[in-house]
């Protein structure tokens, strides 16, 4: 059996790992949040830093950066008019399971985190994050080395030397701007190292 049909054969409470070293990647389909769309996923890890999740709309200015900052969720962005930050949340690198939710709502973006959200509003007169057909695919737990010589196609390069995420991932959702409907996202099994196993729910 294929690793793309062991995932999509699991049940809804199983997750990926992620070991934290320099391959270590999930790579999901592109995400178009346009002006309403929402993302969210939930986490394990003890490792109180590490990026959590990334896209851009290919290198242009339009990017998302969830990472864990010394135990605290931060969601770096940019819609054009200047970057901003939201952080919520403390000590989540406590070993257990923390669901994480990003919402556009036009000029509004907002951060939620276990149900304690952080809304800030975007600067400047367009709100929209990139196209489709332009805007990378979703990272979750580091990069792609390849970017290591392409920086120019990432809005935001220095994410490129973030330290990676170490720990699980489960139920990753999002919803496109022109299909509100949230869908389950499944990996793209290309250059990444992930392993798969049941996770307890609790």
């Amino acid at each position: 059996m294929s690793p793309l049909l062991f995932l999509a054969a699991l049940p809804l409470a199983s997750a990926f790992l992620l070991e934290g070293s320099s391959t270590s990647y999930a790579q999901f389909r592109k995400w178009n949040p346009g002006l309403n769309g929402s993302l969210e996923l939930e986490f394990k890890t003890e490792q109180p830093n590490g990026l959590l999740l990334y896209t851009d709309d290919g290198g242009t200015y339009d990017f998302f950066e969830v990472k864990l900052v010394e135990g605290a969720l931060r969601l770096r962005y940019n819609l054009g008019g200047g970057a901003q930050i939201l952080t919520v949340g403390r000590d989540l690198a406590d070993g257990h399971w923390h669901k994480v939710q990003v919402k556009r709502d036009g000029e509004k973006t907002s951060l939620t985190v276990d149900g304690e959200t952080q809304i800030k509003s975007s600067r400047g007169k367009e709100f929209f994050f990139g196209r489709l057909s332009s805007n990378s695919d979703v990272y979750v737990g580091g990069m792609p080395s390849w970017y290591n010589t392409k920086l120019t196609l990432l809005a935001l390069p220095s994410v490129i030397f973030e330290p990676r995420f170490g720990g699980a991932v489960r139920n990753l959702v999002y919803s496109d701007d022109e299909s509100p409907l949230p869908r389950r996202q499944e990996i793209r099994m290309k250059d990444h190292k992930v392993n798969f196993q049941k996770i307890e729910i609790a």
